[in-house]
């Protein structure tokens, strides 16, 4: 039963991603204005060029721009990068219809209620925060990392399937914003922050990238994947005629079927390109699969990449003590191997939900990270 209810934070494989816009790369594109901002822009990203699946290279963000942002000033701002979980969208935090699909009250569904959207809007919102006097100005940029002609998402992963989409935050996203917004182009000055998948990344680009991001904060971020692979059996019992791909009426199977496109692709096999990481039909690990799977696993990689960790100008995580895809579950095994790591963070809990507390506990993480970048 606990695997089951890990298990359900997949659920969101289900459904596509909205589209990218269809706004020009406009490259020379300077704002200044004496109100806040809130930008839709497109760009081609390298990384995600050409990829096996079909994902799209054209992808969009949302940007937010703080009152009286000069792109000429001598002020440069300090930068934000929020990455999405649910929806799979550049409008996650912005547009609460894209929550229609995944809030289901009175189904067989984990997602009951939906986020706490202020009600001013996310725009007025933020302005709020900095008007407060919570955080500083700061620029907050929110990419679509949507795996729209995969399995649903990326999960912020290379892959050779679904293209590369850690080099295209990493690398492509934050080249766009410094080339083309006043920014602190330092790690320093650039902090990155996301909920569920996109807490997960967080965590991973803090590990194996201190030198692009200086802060990191992950809200319910999947930070643990034995409980993955111990599902073996679950998704067997959906299936009592083989194996037969991702199918929309089997939650769990087309999950297996999404995470592995991220962790453990296979180009040879065909027609579904993925080496599930369970043996069928008696459910049981394959250890060569799982240890392609753990090379992703942030609980893994802190073996490795304490010291990295420990560069860090800030860690921040919170989890929900009612979260019900059971995540809050794994977080005593990730504290316990930071603590004896030596990695200093900032950790709290709430009464919410996976998501319920979304605006919330963001208020809080964005306050961190401005005090962490202006002491």
């Amino acid at each position: 039963m606990k695997a089951i209810r890990y298990f359900t934070v997949l659920l969101a494989l289900l459904i596509a991603s909205w589209g990218c816009s269809d706004d020009d790369d406009d490259t020379n594109y300077e704002p200044i204005s004496a109100d806040s901002e809130l930008q839709l822009r497109t760009f081609i990203s390298p990384s995600l060029t050409n990829n096996a699946i079909g994902n799209q290279a054209s992808r969009s963000l949302q940007v937010y721009l703080p009152e009286n942002y000069d792109a000429k000033g001598a002020k440069a701002y300090p930068v934000v990068y929020l990455l999405h979980g649910l929806p799979f969208s550049e409008k996650t935090y912005t547009d609460q219809t894209t929550w229609d699909p995944f809030v289901r009250p009175g189904e067989i569904w984990p997602f009951q209620a939906y986020p706490d959207f202020p009600a001013e809007g996310f725009q007025a919102w933020v302005d709020n925060l900095i008007a407060s006097g919570k955080i500083e100005p700061m620029i907050i940029v929110m990419p679509n990392a949507a795996s729209e002609a995969g399995y649903g998402f990326s999960f912020y992963t290379n892959s050779e399937l679904n293209g590369n989409f850690e080099d295209y935050i990493v690398k492509d996203v934050v080249n766009f914003i410094d080339s083309n917004y006043n920014t602190k182009s330092d790690p320093s000055g650039r902090s990155v922050v996301g909920h569920s998948q996109g807490g997960y990344a967080a965590f991973k680009f803090g590990l194996l990238h201190p030198d692009v991001f200086g802060i990191v904060a992950s809200h319910s971020g999947l930070l643990l994947l034995d409980a993955m692979l111990t599902l073996g059996p679950v998704v067997v019992a959906e299936n009592p005629d083989g194996m037969a791909g991702p199918d929309l009426a089997k939650f769990m199977t087309t999950a297996a079927y999404a995470m592995s496109a991220c962790w453990s692709p296979n180009m040879a096999n065909p027609n579904f390109f993925v080496d599930l990481p369970f043996e069928y039909p008696s459910g049981a690990v394959i250890p060569e699969v799982a240890m392609k799977w753990y090379a992703h696993d942030v609980f893994t990689l802190l073996d490795t990449y304490a010291e990295n960790f420990k560069s860090l100008d800030g860690i921040y995580m919170d989890i929900g003590l009612n979260d019900e895809l059971g995540m809050d579950e794994a977080y005593p095994f990730l504290i316990q191997k930071m603590d004896a790591s030596g990695v200093d963070y900032t950790y709290e809990t709430f009464n919410g939900g996976h998501f319920t507390n979304t605006f919330e506990r963001l208020a809080v993480s964005l306050e961190f990270i401005s005090n962490t970048m202006n002491p």
